[in-house]
């Protein structure tokens, strides 16, 4: 039992962001189901574990909790925020939503947010007491990477989506996540690991498996998992001169040749690079989301509230750009909807024929602003709080803490998918428990 419990939460991590439904082709489904009763089984598992672990405990020990959070305030910081997210759900317009996440598209809810906040709590007890748990489990997140790495490559040479269905080859890779944009930022997350491996205990190996995963990042083309290798390789240069530019120019190198590959094989690449629709749009994003938070600071929307009122902070143009831009609209005549509802449009094509636009799914495309959304600038602060605690711990080239903050840079520009969320909380315990 032991022995299991020991590669516990590095199974979790190699697995996780594998998960997939096979009779299913699309990404909806009951993906999030799987995702989330995997993390039931690993955290209850992990709950029976820790208890057997301490036979001389006693129910009255509960007495000294308290002190032992205060001990350990990563921890006592996330389990607030975890538990701040339920309670603000009450104060959401619909709490069944703001507790279960959206039900068009699954995820975001308060209770699969504490879920994971539970992960983060026993992997971190876990890396307190076995001082070797803590590289296992950063090896199971870069296990993850090279699999996904190798199953992106497979793609592009057949041309076709591994697992899920994809309306163009343009499309790929994805491999198990629903667009290749939210797998380019989770590859930056494990390459970001492997990296400060390398750097802190020089082994041919870690650059290799550097060099793969730099090289299906190359292959998703996406500018803001590029951004979040940079920040890596330049604290690698400041701190690591010499192993630094080795990296700098091997990882270029190889994060090239994806991209010429993917050239190549034509299946997508130079319009994504040079596209600036993408940032017009995460503008008009980022001004709805930011009349939301204002609108909601304390509370907020809870996962999923916002989906369907987000039109009323953007004017009669912007919704009209960002449906040009998101559903390639040619003009908008009017917008139907009332607030609470699925946001539907009337448009008209360029033969002045009319039809309805609809947008069921809708994202502000920013981690910190989707925190803000979903539990208000409390809920905002407490994150910010946890993930600025390993600030130093990623200065300083920690491989948990690099691969954590290697994503956010990402997440800037983008917004964690159930997909990877459970590894994104693995990253917390254990940069928490590197800036130790």
């Amino acid at each position: 039992m032991t022995l299991v419990y020991r590669w516990w939460w590095a199974v979790y991590a190699a697995v996780y962001t594998l998960i997939f439904v096979p009779s299913e082709r699309g990404f909806w489904g009951l993906n999030y189901t799987y995702h989330i009763t995997f993390t039931v089984v690993f955290v209850l598992g992990a709950a029976l574990f820790e208890w057997f672990a301490h036979p001389h405990l006693h129910l009255r020990d509960i007495r000294l909790l308290p002190q032992i959070l205060w001990q350990h305030k990563p921890v006592l910081v996330a389990l607030i925020f975890g538990f701040w997210g339920v309670l603000a759900s009450f104060f959401t317009p619909v709490p069944v939503v703001a507790l279960m996440g959206g039900l068009a598209r699954n995820g975001d809810g308060a209770l699969a947010s504490l879920l994971f906040v539970m992960v983060m709590v026993f992997v971190y007890v876990q890396v307190q007491r076995d001082s070797k748990a803590l590289d296992r489990v950063a090896m199971g997140v870069v296990a993850s990477g090279v699999l996904l790495s190798l199953g992106s490559v497979f793609e592009i040479a057949s041309g076709k989506g591994l697992i899920f269905a994809t309306a163009s080859p343009t499309d790929l890779p994805t491999v198990s996540f629903p667009q290749k944009g939210h797998l380019a930022g989770y590859l930056v997350a494990t390459l970001g690991v492997a990296l400060a491996y390398w750097f802190r205990k020089p082994d041919w190996l870690f650059l290799l498996v550097s060099l793969l995963i730099s090289f299906a990042l190359g292959l998703t083309y996406n500018r803001a998992a590029f951004l979040g290798l940079a920040a890596v390789l330049l604290i690698g240069v400041w701190r690591y001169p010499r192993l630094g530019l080795w990296a700098l120019g091997l990882t270029t190198l190889a994060l090239l040749a994806g991209i010429g590959w993917t050239q190549a094989r034509g299946v997508g690449g130079q319009k994504e690079l040079a596209s600036t629709g993408s940032m017009q749009a995460r503008l008009l994003f980022w001004k709805a989301a930011w009349g939301g938070i204002l609108d909601r600071p304390i509370w907020g929307w809870g996962g999923g509230n916002f989906d369907y009122n987000w039109p009323r902070f953007l004017n009669r143009s912007e919704q009209e750009q960002l449906l040009r831009l998101e559903a390639g609209i040619h003009k908008m005549i009017e917008y139907v909807s009332e607030p609470g509802t699925v946001p539907v449009w009337v448009v008209e094509n360029e033969k002045g024929q009319r039809y309805t636009q609809s947008i069921v799914l809708w994202k502000s495309h920013s981690q910190l602003l989707e925190v803000a959304l979903h539990r208000g600038l409390v809920g905002l602060g407490l994150y910010l709080t946890l993930l600025i605690s390993s600030l130093t711990a990623f200065l300083r080239l920690f491989p948990a803490a690099t691969g954590l903050w290697a994503y956010h840079v990402f997440l800037l520009l983008w917004f964690i998918p159930f997909f990877s969320e459970g590894v994104l909380w693995v990253l917390f315990a254990l940069a928490a428990a590197e800036a130790k």
